[in-house]
């Protein structure tokens, strides 16, 4: 542990089993992000549930109907956008900033719907990334490091082409021969420590409870935990705090979605 990285976390969907993962979250002291669609085909968190997880965690938005924008028509998305954030915010009783794409899909039109209707900043599914954000069009773009689910190399070796990421080949390549996610976490979480960057983990509550991940999940939020005195513990939007709005240099890939 060499110098001061930054470490965030992410949930998307808005299941109520978010209210378990936030305990588990509230055990390690460690801040988060929860993305909440208003309906979506599985349960969601109700308004007084939203309200309640408000009140220790960052909500931000996911569209209305957790729909993937680049299906829409303009202007369905642009209502799926700028309603998520009206609701919320009638919700919650204060502003909403920050906005997570449905299945990371997502053009350049919809980084300007986002501004037009408030919003400061868009996480993506971009993963094995240490970067921290950038601006595309008035707002700040997060990538994240690690998925809370057990993927294969192929998942990771895919996610990292569509963005035409070198960086995220050497990174999966680091971690090539660890057993499982919550190990190849651990390696990811130290070279962020080493590099200074940003370590983001996310996933979601209804997948890790399928897939039978409670317990890798809480080792990796112990091991997170252990980072405390050399790491500065954000939210996503925390994490876009040095972001200037006339840095509008995107890598490329990240405009694909």
């Amino acid at each position: 542990m060499t110098g001061l990285f930054t470490i965030t976390t992410s949930w998307d969907d808005g299941h109520p089993l978010d209210l378990r993962l936030a305990e588990l979250l509230d055990r390690y002291g460690l801040p988060a992000t929860f993305y909440v669609p208003l309906s979506n085909s599985r349960p969601t968190l109700s308004p007084a549930e939203i309200r309640e997880l408000s009140q220790r965690f960052e909500i931000g938005a996911h569209t209305v109907n957790h729909l993937r924008l680049k299906g829409l028509a303009e202007s369905q998305a642009r209502r799926e956008i700028g309603d998520s954030k009206k609701r919320l915010e009638d919700i919650l009783g204060k502003p909403c900033s920050i906005f997570c794409f449905p299945g990371g899909n997502y053009g350049r039109i919809h980084f300007r719907m986002l501004r037009d209707a408030g919003f400061a900043a868009a996480r993506t599914v971009e993963l094995l990334s240490f970067e921290r954000p950038r601006t595309t069009d008035g707002i700040a773009v997060i990538a994240t490091t690690m998925q809370a689910y057990p993927h294969r190399a192929t998942s990771y070796l895919r996610n990292a082409a569509k963005r035409f990421s070198v960086a995220a080949v050497w990174n999966l390549l680091r971690g090539g021969r660890t057993k499982n996610w919550p190990e190849f976490a651990g390696v990811l979480l130290q070279r962020a420590a080493d590099c200074g960057g940003v370590f983001h983990l996310w996933g979601h509550s209804w997948e890790i409870e399928e897939a039978g991940q409670w317990q890798a999940l809480e080792q990796t939020l112990a091991a997170i935990s252990q980072y405390r005195q050399c790491a500065s513990f954000v939210t996503n939007l925390e994490l876009c705090s040095h972001v200037g709005k006339a840095e509008d240099n995107p890598r490329p890939a990240q405009l694909q979605g």
